[in-house]
């Protein structure tokens, strides 16, 4: 298996980032657009309703998260009218998601 990576030299990214990655899916439009380069802090505190990287059942997602008052886990998209771009995952399914850290914006 291989995988296209390409190291970029620092320079202009925020001080607290620890990694960035292209976003490949449209579902945090219009906040982050296809293609754009987000930087990522493992370190930052990733509050509700803040955009965070999570990797969930093998996927990796950039969404906003939010908790409702059954313990539910829900990711959204960047567009709330878009409701394909949100997921929903209660509290068992929720254990098998993890926060990879909030993104800069």
């Amino acid at each position: 298996m291989t995988e296209d990576i390409s190291l970029l030299p620092r320079g202009e990214e925020p001080p607290e980032a620890d990694f960035s990655l292209v976003i490949t899916d449209s579902a945090m439009e219009p906040l982050i657009p296809r293609g754009s380069r987000v930087y990522v802090s493992s370190r930052s505190p990733l509050r509700e309703m803040e955009t965070g990287l999570f990797l969930c059942e093998g996927r990796v997602l950039c969404r906003r998260w939010c908790e409702d008052y059954n313990g539910a886990l829900i990711l959204l998209g960047g567009d709330e009218s878009r409701r394909e771009d949100s997921i929903y995952l209660d509290r068992e399914q929720r254990r098998r998601c993890l926060c990879l850290g909030k993104v800069l914006i």
